[in-house]
């Protein structure tokens, strides 16, 4: 024994050797089961790399067609009103679907399903004594206003679940008939698990399929799809297979995707937490009705929001919410978007006012910028003589890597990083002091190229702030249609630039005149417009106050 041992140990093998082995064994195995969940779309690579949950790495995006895709996205349950972590998971699908759309030229397909009956509903309204239509048709009205208020556009179509009950049904008889589901005693509806052969593709699970204790179904794995009626103060339908009762949480989603889909769906997205159950069931029903292996090509989930130093997902359960009512009394929709932008979709966000802030300051960076090259394009500051070749190089190089940060898994940080190098250096261009040597230029076009850039990019995210003209109109929707702020505040700051001119004409200085043009300046900045003042005249720019500033006036 002792003589095998010696051998084994000269061929290189240990204890701790075969478990490496295995581990590796297992690994290797539980890749090739990830490999095989997921196959490569037919059709054109887009040349865009987006994360898979299935196989857990990037992958090339394939559409069948490279000009068009679809997109679902799971809606919200409207028993009370929408908190920032919902806002988030809406506004960052919403980067993602601009960029296909306005950058990548992709004719992209919205739909969203609206959950307006379920058990958290019928409990609302029993407890608030309200009907419960009543109840998720306010909340639904409240939800369509939040998104509006987030600059989140409502997508292509969108369906309740009591809307569509015909197709819902349908697609349970079609899953009985199939033998995939099975109808209780009691006319409930079933799920069986065991048939599903793909199951637990997306969180890597081998599903328990032993029979529960007490339970009308045959493994503690199968999920419902329809909930067999149990009081009369429940709402219900009449169903085809006999009772009364009403659909699962997971039916619905399937069953509306797949009324405007059909049996394969490019892009399916929600929050990080819908991952599983939900998606894992809504894959395993289609794929069973439609007798195929895949029926998402690409799962896209968003990152949880949760309170900084709260490491708990923001949760109406939990008590740690707050309300995009909450979120707007104290930043804007920009600000929201720009904390989403910072980071990558698929990561958790730490809502807290040191990040709102940094969204804030990075915005208002933006915004200073265009402004600072508008007065210079405007010859309110002196030209100089540029490197015309080297402003050209960099232009192109920034164009080429924010093309790449977002053919990247949509890489908005790092595009953001991008843009923000390209300002800091056009800056130093416009403001220095002495001409270029080498190839000089005043490269207006160069500038003002790199400006519709920068901006036309910000608006490819769904920002909209970054002209004062448009900030403006959104900020003060009571002034009157015929008035247009921007040119207000233009001809405001001409006047005080005549008067700055004439104070400082003579030999002596006017005080009282320059006095009132910085209290003019002041009074202006006070109603949110950012002056800045420039040898040849001022600009303007729109700017918010922090929460510091608002906190202190608050407090006096």
């Amino acid at each position: 024994l002792s003589h095998s041992k010696e051998s084994m140990r000269a061929l290189g093998y240990s204890r701790r050797g075969s478990i490496l082995l295995c581990r590796r064994s297992f690994e290797d195995a539980a890749h090739h089961h990830r490999e095989m969940n997921w196959q490569k779309p037919e059709g054109r690579n887009t040349g865009i790399a987006i994360y898979n949950p299935v196989v857990r790495r990037k992958v090339p995006l394939i559409l069948r067609d490279p000009r068009m895709a679809t997109w679902y996205t799971c809606g919200p349950t409207v028993y009370d009103s929408t908190h920032v972590g919902h806002a988030s998971t809406y506004v960052k699908v919403d980067i993602l679907q601009r960029i296909l759309r306005d950058y990548f030229k992709i004719n992209l397909v919205t739909a969203m399903n609206i959950t307006d009956v379920d058990d958290k509903i019928i409990m609302r309204a029993t407890l608030t004594n309200t009907n419960w239509q009543k109840l998720a048709c306010n909340y639904e009205r409240e939800f369509r206003h939040d998104m509006h208020r987030l600059n989140v556009p409502p997508p292509d179509v969108r369906s309740t679940v009591t809307s569509t009950m015909p197709a819902i049904l349908q697609f349970i008889q079609e899953l009985i008939d199939a033998e995939s589901a099975y109808v209780t005693a009691d006319h409930s509806v079933y799920f069986d698990v065991s048939k599903s052969h793909g199951y637990g593709k997306l969180l890597k699970l081998n599903p328990d399929v032993d029979a529960p204790l007490d339970s009308a179904k045959r493994s503690s794995a199968d999920f419902a799809l329809w909930k067999a009626r149990k009081s009369n103060n429940e709402p219900f339908w009449t169903a085809p297979w006999g009772g009364e009762g009403r659909p699962g949480w997971h039916i619905e989603c399937s069953a509306i995707a797949s009324l405007f889909f059909g049996q394969s769906l490019d892009f399916h997205a929600g929050g990080m937490d819908l991952r599983f159950p939900h998606h894992e069931n809504e894959e395993a029903q289609c794929c069973a009705r439609y007798k195929t292996k895949q029926w998402v090509n690409y799962w896209v989930h968003t990152g949880q929001l949760h309170l900084g130093g709260d490491q708990r997902k923001m949760s109406k359960s939990l008590q740690n919410t707050i309300s995009v009512t909450e979120l707007l009394d104290r930043y804007t929709a920009d600000e929201f978007r720009m904390a989403c932008l910072l980071s990558n979709y698929r990561n958790a966000m730490a809502y807290s006012d040191e990040l709102m802030l940094t969204a804030r300051q990075t915005l208002q960076r933006f915004k200073n910028f265009l402004a600072d090259l508008s007065a210079y394009t405007q010859f309110l500051k002196p030209l100089h003589m540029l490197d015309e070749g080297a402003l050209r190089a960099q232009l192109a190089h920034t164009m080429t890597q924010f093309d790449e940060s977002l053919r990247d898994d949509f890489d908005t940080a790092r595009s953001i990083s991008v843009l923000m190098d390209q300002m800091s250096s056009i800056n130093r261009c416009i403001n220095q002091q002495v001409d270029a040597a080498e190839e000089p230029g005043y490269c207006i076009d160069l500038l003002l190229a790199a400006g519709n850039f920068i901006s036309r990019a910000m608006r490819s995210f769904g920002i909209s702030e970054t002209a004062p003209r448009v900030s403006l109109q959104q900020k003060r929707p009571f002034l009157e249609p015929s008035i247009d702020p921007s040119l207000l505040v233009t001809d405001v700051l001409t006047l005080r630039g005549r008067m700055r001119r004439e104070a400082v004409a003579g030999n002596k200085k006017n005080s009282q005149l320059l006095a009132a043009c910085d209290n003019l300046r002041n009074l202006l900045e006070q109603h949110g417009v950012q002056v800045r003042d420039h040898k040849q005249g001022s600009s303007w720019v729109f700017a918010a106050p922090c929460p510091a500033e608002e906190k202190t006036d608050t407090a006096e």
